[in-house]
């Protein structure tokens, strides 16, 4: 897998998510579809990302997502194990990164029966939970959970959770029903293709005998230096470049910079074009390397 290969990817699902009868309309939707985008080959980061969107969303006390929580067409359990998560800075609940939770409990299944989100008012009464699933969210805080399927089609691919610390929050129905869309129409999709990338770039690796090397823009002078290619950025640009760097988020270069995401991802197209690469997450490699020389 290359660059090209990335690219091709990225721009098919750009065509499926922005054009035609079938695009994506809302708004707050669209805008987490294109940071998705930017950062398609790294599967952690999407899912990263997305929890982050969701918890401001649905002003959400924690949301935790990951591959998994159901049960295969021919009866393989995929257990459900959150691979990232977002908490409120303040009160946060704690943390169930690398919980397990069973595909085959009735409330995990049942979740997969809703046409769009799961809501749970009071986790305390849900019939559906059996007493140990009860007790689990009970333990880690949680009186009050959406639960949100993500599928490629008809193909499951996980489970996006948001929790409150209090029963019944106040969760707006067009919302959610919104959230339900967005999951078929564009996560299922992004989330799916970005970990179908990631597994390619690791058989790849292990193929040639070693991880994956650095990318390097340039060969090396007669002196053995290379060339500042951050002179060609604008100072705006580099303000971006300098935020990406440091590991902020789409989401967050824009509060930074007080400018929209469209903005933003403007400016890091430019970016990757004046540095000759393709995908954010091989960009923030290079940047780290050229702005800790410039450091120096």
């Amino acid at each position: 897998m290359d660059d090209d290969d990335i690219l091709r990817v990225q721009r098919q699902l750009r065509r499926r998510l922005f054009e035609g009868s079938a695009a994506i309309r809302w708004r707050p939707g669209r805008e987490l579809a294109a940071q998705l985008l930017l950062y398609l080959d790294d599967s952690h980061a999407c899912w990263r990302i997305t929890t982050e969107w969701l918890r401001d969303v649905l002003d959400a006390d924690r949301v935790d997502g990951g591959f998994g929580g159901f049960v295969g067409a021919g009866g393989q359990a995929q257990h459900y194990v959150a691979i990232a998560e977002t908490r409120r800075n303040s009160n946060p609940l704690p943390s169930v990164l690398g919980l397990r939770f069973n595909a085959f409990e009735p409330g995990m299944r049942a979740v997969w029966d809703e046409p769009v989100v799961a809501a749970i008012g009071d986790v305390s009464q849900e019939r559906s939970f059996t007493a140990g699933m009860r007790g689990a969210l009970l333990e880690v805080g949680t009186a009050a959970k959406l639960a949100l399927p993500v599928r490629d089609g008809a193909r499951p691919v996980g489970l996006i959770c948001a929790d409150w610390h209090r029963e019944s929050p106040r969760w707006k129905a067009d919302v959610c029903n919104q959230l339900g869309q967005l999951a078929q129409v564009a996560l299922g999709p992004l989330l799916a293709a970005s970990a179908q990338l990631e597994l390619e770039r690791r058989r790849d690796a292990q193929g040639a005998g070693h991880a994956p090397c650095a990318l390097h823009l340039h060969e090396a002078g007669p002196d053995g230096a290379r060339p500042s290619e951050l002179a060609a950025l604008t100072p705006a640009e580099l303000k971006v470049a300098q935020l990406i760097a440091m590991g902020l988020s789409y989401k967050e270069v824009a509060r930074q910079i007080d400018r929209s995401l469209s903005t933003v991802d403007h400016q890091l197209r430019s970016i990757r074009d004046k540095l000759g690469v393709r995908s954010t997450a091989r960009l923030v490699h290079v940047l780290n390397e050229r702005l800790e020389r410039l450091r120096h």
